[in-house]
């Protein structure tokens, strides 16, 4: 058999070759065998796949230096994953350099590193960490294969001419009977009071499980869980399709009761579905290394492992990397990948700068190369055996980490379990004061009145201006409404026009009440099919389809595989009585609709955790700021400032003050083991009792940030500071005079103006707390405030003045900033679009607010002669003059 020997890219900065076109290659080539020797068995599984796909046999080793172990069996490959690498009856061990390096070498194969036409690339990858070998690692053609097959001969007789991937069976460490288990389900099915609806739906679910035999993984789960709470780890309320299984939420895996929210089981498990449960986990992810080691310790370390991934180069990594090889300032290197579009087309701005060019040229080379290695941000394995001899394992920080990614390991028969780290839960277990909320009502009016108002900085999933934009079209007052915006800010509704469609058809209240008054599957969503378990519920109740068939008609239509939706559509007893007019429109509105729908249990689990953060946010603002401004930075900590101050709420510096947010400036700069307010007597003995602490540029900022008020202004304390450096207070000054120093009298002490200080925060800070006088200008046309602009991320006309500072211009109405571009008036009007400062204007002659789509005539009123209304429908204009818009915002503001 005609073999290779391969080096793959998982051997880091050593090869260039990849599973799919390389196996089209050996094909093409007459190869019907490849031996993988990597430094490790990481690559094998998704290589087999690739070779197994062109019928070329795939058989694992291992290089050890100078020495290669090649597998003859199943038996072979188990001593390789052990690390038993000795010549035995399933092993194959050679001595000695490969052929590549000529005659002596010792062994008599040759390692492919790269295919032909590919040198430099491999030259340029490896040359970026190592010496570039001289030697050449292409695939032999025909005629050098020749040469090298009489060396070969006796190797190439002892290796198998097949080789199977391993097929293994997951055990599960937590155990019991298909009887066993039902038995204890029904019991906590008891311990509520529950309607028939339960115990019909629980058999059903219970009947699947029993079928596929995934009990035990059910309950694996929920010992993960348990071993969470005891480490005082919060869980989230589910993620995913199982918030769609009742058998997850009387196991406490989720918190969603699926009947009363009407989620489907079978979008979760389904009998005509081969594919095994998936339940994913959200934990807070401060915890989550502790939970880790719990898992660890109570299953065993060899029984529980991570799951290794491979990272790839983009344009923007190989241009930096590539950047620093050349040299090439780091400034260009990022012009480069911006101007660039991040590498779709060489910018015009460097035509004939062949420095960048090269550059590019090179960059491009390296892009989709393997960069480097990291753990998977969830997955796990949990498995009743030991995983040694099963997979490859690395130990890193104490915990196994298997080598083979999420797919290798699903292709030998192991299931990971997802454990992902949730920022949002720590924030609001911290909020909760660690008491779980899932099971208290969600009706607060407080809460949906800051999440209408678009007031939703640190709000998971919301805090996004789409987000925030279609979260005030619905101006929601449930769960559900907090869910439908949730599935609407997906990349499939948006780009596909329906979330657009969705918010336009809120300004036409009446149409939306005799949509939901309609007895239709689609109520619930005002006629859109916004969530895939509405196409089962279609199915069952249009169709007269069983709910596994209708998630089979949803897997197809996500798939637009006309072929099995007909074929579904066909074996409903309804479907064959509509006309042919009837058959076509539901079939077009499927398929239109279908593939941008998204998950309603993970929509409504995540929706859960929204609310209960914006809960906290309504309810206790000073609770809620404090713990978010420590993990805000720029344009999202300016916008939660601006959310305060628009809600009436005060800052303050240092200790609590009644009625005030009381703020930790040396928290906010990174000082965290500073005091919260000074507590020396002068600047000058702060500095001394912190001058090992602190730099010139330490001084500089809790000086802007107004830290240090209580020593005096700030103009003067930034003058002082490397006087308070060097040791020399004022009281000295005089003795150096002595010694030939000229001193400098103050005449008077220098004072800041509101303005300096408020931009001194600004620089070091992000936001301001102190705040100026707003401008003296008023217009009938102003329709909000820079304030409320960016707190609320609107749309609308507000009045500004101008602030210079460093060469950077700002625009406020005195109590926030925004910076913009210079040549703007000292004060006029600026145009806000989704919170963001988009034009400028000093007068305003006529101001048009356009609207796309119809809208009620309760969302128009009167105004000033110098405004109007223009509704543009189907390519038609109506223009309302002296009208303004009541309650909604424009899609478009254009100023005259």
């Amino acid at each position: 058999m005609k073999t290779a020997f391969l080096v793959t890219p998982y051997d880091l900065y050593e090869s260039v070759l990849f599973p799919s076109e390389t196996a089209v290659q050996l094909n093409r080539e007459g190869y019907e065998r490849c031996v993988i020797v990597d430094r490790t068995l990481a690559s094998f599984v998704r290589w087999y796949r690739a070779l197994s796909e062109k019928g070329i046999v795939a058989v694992p080793g291992l290089r050890r230096d100078d020495s290669y172990f090649i597998a003859r069996d199943q038996r072979g490959l188990q001593e390789l994953l052990k690390g038993n690498l000795e010549e035995s009856p399933s092993l194959i061990a050679l001595r000695g350099r490969c052929a590549n390096y000529g005659e002596g070498s010792g062994s008599p194969l040759w390692e492919t590193r790269y295919l032909r036409g590919d040198r430099k690339r491999f030259e340029l990858y490896v040359s970026l960490k190592k010496e570039v070998p001289g030697e050449s690692f292409e695939l032999p053609d025909s005629e050098a294969y020749r040469d090298l097959q009489t060396e070969m001969r006796g190797l190439l007789a002892e290796l198998p001419e097949s080789f199977d991937l391993p097929a293994y069976t997951h055990s599960f460490p937590k155990s019991s009977s298909a009887q066993e288990f039902a038995a204890l389900l029904f019991e906590r099915l008891g311990e509520r009071k529950t309607d028939g609806r339960y115990a019909e739906r629980l058999k059903r679910e219970l009947e699947v499980i029993s079928l596929k035999g995934i009990q035990d993984y059910f309950l694996t789960v929920s010992k993960i869980l348990q071993l969470a709470n005891e480490a005082g780890c919060w869980i989230g309320p589910g993620r995913g399709s199982a918030a769609g299984s009742l058998v997850s939420y009387l196991l406490g895996i989720t918190k969603l009761d699926p009947v009363r929210e009407e989620l489907y089981f079978e979008r979760f498990l389904s009998v005509k579905r081969d594919d095994p449960p998936d339940i994913d986990i959200d934990v807070e992810d401060d915890l989550r290394p502790l939970l880790l080691e719990r898992l660890r310790d109570y299953f065993g370390a060899d029984r529980f492992s991570l799951i290794r991934t491979v990272a790839t180069f983009g344009f923007k990594g190989a241009a930096r990397e590539m950047g620093r090889k050349l040299g090439i300032d780091p400034g260009r290197v990022s012009r480069l990948v911006e101007w660039s579009k991040e590498g779709k087309v060489f910018p015009r701005a460097f035509s004939g700068d062949s420095q960048m060019e090269e550059l590019y040229r090179l960059s491009k080379e390296l892009t989709g190369l393997y960069s480097g290695f990291s753990i998977h941000a969830a997955g796990v394995i949990v498995s009743a055996y030991s995983l040694k001899g099963l997979v490859p394992l690395e130990e890193e920080n104490g915990l196994n980490v298997s080598l083979w990614d999420m797919a290798s390991l699903q292709s030998v028969g192991l299931q990971k379990i997802d454990i992902l780290g949730l920022r949002n839960l720590t924030v609001l277990k911290r909020l909760a004061r660690g008491r779980t909320p899932w099971a208290v009502r969600t009706d607060n009016a407080k809460t949906y009145d800051i999440l209408k108002s678009g007031h939703t900085s640190g709000i998971f999933q919301l805090e996004g201006r789409y987000a925030t934009k279609i979260l005030k079209a619905l101006s929601p007052s449930s769960l559900k409404d907090i869910s439908v915006a949730i599935a609407l800010n997906r990349p499939g509704p948006i780009k596909s026009g329906i979330s657009e469609r969705y918010m336009k058809m809120m300004r036409v209240p009446g149409e939306l009440e005799a949509l939901r008054q309609r007895a239709s599957p689609l109520s619930e969503t005002n006629g859109f099919l916004v969530y895939q378990e509405q196409v089962l519920n279609i199915a069952g109740k249009e169709l007269a389809l069983p709910a596994d068939d209708g998630e089979l008609l949803r897997r197809a239509l996500s798939k637009k595989d006309s072929n099995k939706v007909n074929e579904i559509l066909l074996n409903s007893p309804v479907f064959a009585g509509f006309s042919p007019d009837k058959k076509e429109k539901l079939y077009s509105f499927l398929i239109d609709f279908s593939g941008y729908a998204f998950n309603k249990s993970h929509s409504l689990s995540y929706a859960l955790i929204a609310y209960w953060l914006a809960y906290f946010k309504a309810n206790y603002p000073e609770r809620f700021y404090l713990e978010l401004f420590g993990s805000l930075s720029g344009q999202t900590l300016s916008r939660a400032v601006a959310e305060l101050r628009n809600r009436g709420l005060e800052i303050s510096m240092g200790a609590n003050r009644i009625g005030a947010i009381s703020l930790n400036l040396p928290e906010l700069l990174g000082y965290r083991e500073m005091a919260i307010e000074p507590e020396e007597e002068s600047f000058f003995a702060f500095v001394r009792n912190n001058r090992r602490r602190f730099q010139a540029k330490d001084l500089e900022k809790l000086i802007k940030s107004g830290y240090c008020d209580t020593y005096g202004s700030r103009r003067e304390l930034l003058k002082n500071i490397n006087d308070a450096l060097s040791g020399i207070a004022p009281e000295l000054k005089s003795i150096r005079s002595v010694f030939g120093y000229k001193e400098e009298i103050q005449e008077k002490h220098e004072t800041d103006t509101p303005t300096e200080r408020a931009m001194m925060e600004i620089e070091v800070l992000g936001f301001n707390i102190g705040v100026i006088d707003g401008p003296e200008i008023d217009g009938e046309y102003i329709d909000t405030d820079v304030t409320s602009a960016v707190a609320g991320l609107k749309t609308g006309v507000a009045a500004f003045k101008r602030v210079d500072y460093l060469g950077k211009s700002y625009i406020t109405d005195g109590r926030t900033f925004v910076e913009t571009r210079d040549h703007i008036p000292l004060q006029g009007y600026a145009v806000f679009t989704d919170g963001r400062a988009t034009a400028f204007f000093e007068r305003v002659s006529l101001l048009s607010r356009i609207v796309y789509g119809r809208i009620d005539r309760r969302f128009l009123k009167g105004a000033s002669r110098r405004e109007r209304v223009i509704i543009r429908i189907n390519g038609k204009s109506k223009i309302l003059d002296e009208t303004t818009l009541n309650g909604i915002e424009a899609d478009e503001i254009v100023v005259e």
